[in-house]
């Protein structure tokens, strides 16, 4: 084993850079200055928008302290930073701003330091550091090189400070956090990225405030900077249809983007050779956000979703009773349909009943789903394709199960029910929207044994034979799933989060309908996120 570099002060080093990704129980902090330091190529990456700049990267240094070495302690190494070109990325504000002559002084453990590589870098020559003068300026670090490393991560992150991400920890995990929060960009590295390639990486990472900035990225730079034997992406990003709105005026929520610029990137990616490692590659991202899967696949029964038809937003604001009338007739001619070809199921309406289910495509955490009666119907659905900044061109109008006696969220991995998540629905307000569940408790125990959990039982009236029917249902139709996701992209899908709804019919017999095929983004409470993680880093 090759014995450990010793420093000492003056040595010309390379130390691994982790921006710090501070948070406070789902509600991001973002008030902290000098935890959002970036280091850009040239001033307009870091004071314009979006603010681009390397977040993780090996970057050169000078040792100005370090402790004794020994072998009962890892020697604790101060370096200073040799490039200058640092802002934060929540302000713009270069480091200047601090007048703190230890700004640029960072401290690490000796196994991110290493000795300077050779010819790696041109640093521009700068006036001598010094106490008594403000930060000097160099006008641009466009050409001062970098290391070589094995993969080069682009992420694209949400960058308005003053609209802070925030989850609730409930629905998200605690431990995780939002898919589109610092703490899960974070856990990704530490879980998979690093203990996989230690410190042979980089990330460069473009700070998201608006949909409009978009149009102005080029690809093909962002790859120039890279150094990464590889360079992939990934998107933390919400996609949906509607106009961002910024400021003051309606803000929208943290990390919802604009489907259209922001797909259109992602086009301008993959033609750039950059393949999309999170989630999705485009084509099938956009076909699990917009939802047009439900209506597209109803009618093929072996999928068993529950039926479902679009009305165009065209007529529901033209003539909402005459839009909410033809989607229940589409409804019962598809049921009937369902009959003669399949079979005859619980949900199926008689003459005079029908429940429904409304819902938006490009929309997330149930937001945009309502239960409703066939009375109601007309206003759902006017309600909501009139939301303010949306620009959805349809809505879709679904049977609803006639008793959700349980969800089952199933994470499927490679193909294979890796694990599995039991809810169910707690309390629907009047208006139709789902404000409540609960989730079944894990149980060590049972699961060791391969018993059935209590609560999934309990719930489905102690049937423990109506429960493996449902399981092997579900089995059954998540083998189906993964065929349909190979017909959609030949790169085989790592992950999905696949919602069934169970209802007990009858003594030992279940209906397993589908309710969700989630991309990768969706809530991890119920999984290691960590084997995901690791599934991802695999493909790169």
């Amino acid at each position: 084993m090759a014995a450990q570099d010793v420093f000492r002060k003056g040595d010309l080093v390379e130390a691994f850079y982790q921006m710090p990704a501070p948070e406070d129980l789902g509600r991001e902090r973002v008030d902290m200055i000098g935890d959002r330091w970036i280091l850009c190529s040239a001033p307009i990456l870091g004071n314009n928008r979006p603010r681009i700049g390397w977040t993780q990267r090996w970057l050169p240094a000078v040792v100005v302290e370090a402790t004794e070495a020994s072998e009962a302690d890892e020697q604790e190494v101060r370096c200073r930073w040799e490039l200058r070109q640092w802002y934060d990325w929540a302000t713009g504000d270069h480091i200047e701003v601090t007048t703190d002559p230890h700004a640029l002084v960072h401290e690490v453990g000796a196994h991110m330091v290493r000795r300077r590589s050779a010819d790696a870098w041109k640093i521009p020559k700068t006036c001598n550091w010094n106490s008594n003068v403000l930060y000097p300026r160099c006008g641009t670090e466009m050409a001062v090189g970098g290391c070589e490393v094995a993969v080069s991560f682009i992420v694209f992150q949400w960058g308005a400070a003053k609209i802070g991400v925030q989850y609730d920890s409930h629905s998200w995990g605690a431990s995780e956090g939002s898919t589109v929060s610092n703490r899960f960009i974070q856990k990704f590295f530490q879980d998979a990225v690093i203990p996989k390639y230690q410190c042979d990486y980089e990330v460069l990472t473009v700070f998201i405030q608006h949909s409009d900035e978009f149009a102005g990225i080029s690809p093909e730079f962002l790859a120039s900077l890279c150094r990464g034997r590889s360079v992939c992406a990934l998107y933390f990003l919400w996609p949906i249809q509607g106009y961002q709105s910024y400021g003051e005026k309606l803000p929208t929520a943290a990390a919802y983007v604009t489907a259209e610029p922001f797909y259109a990137l992602v086009s301008r990616m993959e033609a750039s050779g950059i393949p999309t490692r999170w989630p999705h590659p485009v084509q099938l991202w956009k076909l699990l956000t917009s939802k047009d899967w439900i209506s597209q696949l109803c009618s093929s029964w072996q999928f068993q979703i529950p039926v479902t038809t679009r009305v165009s937003k065209a007529l529901v604001l033209v003539d909402p009773p005459k839009a909410a009338l033809m989607a229940l007739s589409a409804l019962r001619v598809l049921q009937r349909a369902r009959r003669e070809a399949w079979k005859a199921t619980h949900s199926d309406w008689s003459e005079g009943e029908s429940e429904l289910v409304v819902k938006l495509g490009y929309s997330y955490e149930a937001a945009d789903v309502r239960m409703v009666k066939p009375e109601t119907l007309a206003e759902a659905m006017y309600c909501l394709v009139t939301q303010p900044n949306y620009t959805n061109d349809c809505v879709y109008v679904q049977e609803r199960v006639r008793t959700v006696h349980l969800e089952a969220r199933c994470f499927v991995l490679n193909g294979e029910v890796v694990e599995a998540l039991f809810t169910r629905f707690a309390r629907i307000d009047c208006n139709g929207y789902v404000r409540d569940y609960e989730k079944s408790a894990k149980n060590e125990a049972s699961q060791g044994q391969g018993q059935v959990e209590e609560e999934p039982l309990k719930w489905l009236l102690n049937d423990k034979a109506a429960f493996e029917d449902a399981m092997l249902q579900m089995r059954r139709l998540s083998r189906l799933w993964h065929l349909w996701l190979l017909a959609q992209s030949a790169e085989p899908t790592v992950s999905v989060r696949i919602d069934y709804l169970v209802e007990r019919v009858g003594l030992g017999r279940a209906e397993v309908w589908t309710c969700e095929v989630g991309e990768q983004g969706y809530s991890m409470e119920g999984i290691d996120p960590a084997l995901v993680f690791k599934a991802v880093v695999d493909t790169v």
